[in-house]
């Protein structure tokens, strides 16, 4: 497949997030998967839910993202959630959790 014929949007959500349940070098090593493996497959990164200590941990995994990675990576406000995702999001494929008409499916369900 040539580079960049085919790209995803993905939203991150971090509600309930904290140092306990989550782990640096798998967020490190998931990055550079992604952007060794699937170059410029990634258009956009909404992170959403984001808690404010997660920026902590954000300034540690942000040196080793490459540069135009971080362009597509966006922080959305909570009160701004549903318009953000439906500027690049169609409808019909956000999930209804984020305004959307997409169920979901409960991973118990698959």
């Amino acid at each position: 497949m040539p580079r960049g014929q085919e790209k995803f949007v993905a939203i991150g959500d971090l509600e309930g997030w904290g140092y306990s349940n989550s782990d640096i070098r798998a967020y490190v090593a998931s990055l550079s998967i992604l952007q060794d493996c699937y170059p410029e497959r990634l258009a956009k990164l909404f992170i959403v839910h984001v808690p404010y200590i997660f920026m902590t941990a954000w300034k540690v995994v942000y040196p080793f993202i490459d540069s135009r990675t971080k362009k597509k990576i966006i922080f959305v406000e909570n009160k701004k959630l549903k318009s953000t995702l439906l500027n690049d999001i169609d409808e019909s494929q956000l999930p209804d959790i984020y305004g959307g008409k997409l169920p979901l499916v409960p991973i118990e369900n698959c």
